[in-house]
């Protein structure tokens, strides 16, 4: 008697922890498809890939609906990624580059502090800029590794794969968004 009523109450624990992580995904759809309608009311850019982020749009707002939550998440990230890609690589901020900075005194006897020493030429938007064009490759490969490896059968996803291969070279920071969009539709598909 003792066992089943210990065995009953281990069950009502576990569907009741069960059920908090639905809550805790559907409220990471809810803010995602959130952030993506703010996103979508402001969004300009290439004409492709906007419409693509529309389709996705609408997936995500589909599978929310049906209470697909993780699926849902998993769109809504793949149309921020495409509407970011869509915009374009952003603008370098001024100050990004390499210029030497001289405003900050070091601690020691008011020298120019590590602001100076930087060598001119390769600052944070640069280093950006080289790592992006080195995961760049490795993000579209690792997407169509998945592809043939989940036997995805989502065309878009295909299509996101052939594009981001064919900006490659000229646009690696596209590229890359566009390989992270197929992943996410990818981990949509499979459910994990």
């Amino acid at each position: 008697m003792k066992k089943a009523v210990v065995g009953v109450l281990a069950l009502l624990a576990g569907l009741s922890l069960a059920q908090q992580v639905d809550y805790r995904e559907a409220a990471r759809a809810a803010a995602a498809l959130a952030r993506l309608q703010t996103v979508a009311e402001k969004a300009s850019g290439e004409e492709k890939l906007l419409q693509w982020a529309q389709e996705v749009k609408a997936r995500a707002e589909r599978s929310y609906e049906a209470q697909d939550h993780f699926k849902a998440l998993r769109e809504a990230q793949a149309a921020l990624l495409l509407y970011r890609a869509a915009q374009g690589a952003p603008k370098e901020k001024e100050g990004m580059g390499g210029e030497v900075r001289r405003d900050r005194p070091a601690p020691e006897r008011g020298k120019p502090g590590l602001m100076a020493r930087r060598h001119p030429g390769f600052g944070p938007g640069e280093r950006r800029e080289a790592l992006v064009k080195a995961q760049a490759p490795k993000a579209v490969e690792r997407a169509e590794k998945e592809l043939a490896y989940y036997r995805g059968q989502d065309p878009l996803v295909r299509s996101l794969i052939a594009e981001a291969k064919a900006r490659l070279d000229k646009e690696p920071g596209r590229a890359f968004l566009l390989a992270q969009a197929a992943l996410a539709l990818i981990s949509a598909e499979r459910g994990f």
